[in-house]
């Protein structure tokens, strides 16, 4: 075995271990010694990769987001038409965001050690979200599903579609739960189409 494939291996168990350690005790309780144990190696190991427990924290962080990325594309492409690559985002979004709640916790009570790193990271997967939803839409534009619309709408659409997406995330209420294609079909609706006549 290749040194860099035992080092993409040894970041692998390092990233995952530290993983389920942090979504289950915190940042503040969780030690590298926890995580050194749970991999079966020295403490030195870790160190090698990760200068402190922070870097750590952030690099499980920035996996996790790269991660929802690869799997939303995933989704996406294997959807046939605009609206329908749409609805497989927010589905894939919500259903992830379900697979990330621990560690979501642990990130929102441990932002303001991290804030800056955290934020950045935030902001690097939203933008990359946007572009999606560009891609998506200009891909119906040009296709004929959706109305002509310029550069500049298709990105303030984008973002906003986001925003939206994210506020799914965080509903107030059952009512607003999206859990079936049906729920997510409905949104896709309202969104294209509004409620006008």
């Amino acid at each position: 075995m290749q040194q860099t494939q035992r080092d993409e291996k040894t970041v692998k168990e390092i990233l995952e271990a530290a993983r389920i350690i942090f979504s289950h005790y915190g940042l503040k309780k969780s030690t590298m010694d926890d995580v050194a144990k749970a991999i079966g190696k020295g403490k030195s190991t870790l160190y090698y990769y990760y200068p402190g427990k922070n870097e750590l924290f952030e690099a499980v962080v920035a996996d996790e987001l790269q991660k929802l990325i690869r799997i939303t594309r995933l989704a996406m492409n294997s959807a046939n038409t605009s609206r329908a690559k749409l609805k497989a985002l927010l589905l894939k979004r919500l259903e992830l965001s379900k697979h990330m709640h621990n560690l979501g916790q642990v990130i929102k009570q441990d932002i303001f050690d991290n804030f800056e790193k955290i934020c950045n990271l935030k902001r690097q997967f939203e933008q990359t979200q946007v572009e999606f939803i560009r891609e998506i839409i200009l891909g119906g534009v040009q296709s004929g599903e959706f109305k002509a619309m310029t550069a500049e709408e298709i990105t303030f659409f984008s973002n906003w579609v986001i925003a939206g997406f994210n506020g799914l995330l965080l509903p107030t209420t059952s009512e607003c739960l999206i859990e079936s294609d049906e729920a997510a079909e409905k949104v896709i609706q309202l969104m294209l189409y509004g409620i006008g006549k």
